[in-house]
């Protein structure tokens, strides 16, 4: 009942025009269509213009997230 959306990215050349917005609505919608009741994603902290544009689409900060590593021993 979940869709999971990670490393949503529109190519520079097609930035700030709308077109992530359009393809993460119709991801959205692909998800409600195919059973999913509920959607998350990951996005990067730092990324201020996907955190914009998740917070218009109702996304909010649920729980932070880091990634590790094994160093060399």
């Amino acid at each position: 009942e979940y869709i999971g959306l990670y490393n949503i990215i529109t190519h520079e050349n097609f930035r700030n025009q709308g077109i992530g917005a359009i393809l993460m609505r119709n991801l959205l919608h692909w998800g409600k269509e195919n059973g999913a009741k509920n959607a998350y994603l990951q996005v990067i902290k730092t990324n201020a213009p996907a955190l914009s544009l998740y917070g218009k689409l109702g996304f909010e900060e649920k729980y932070k997230y880091w990634y590790r590593i094994k160093t060399k021993e």
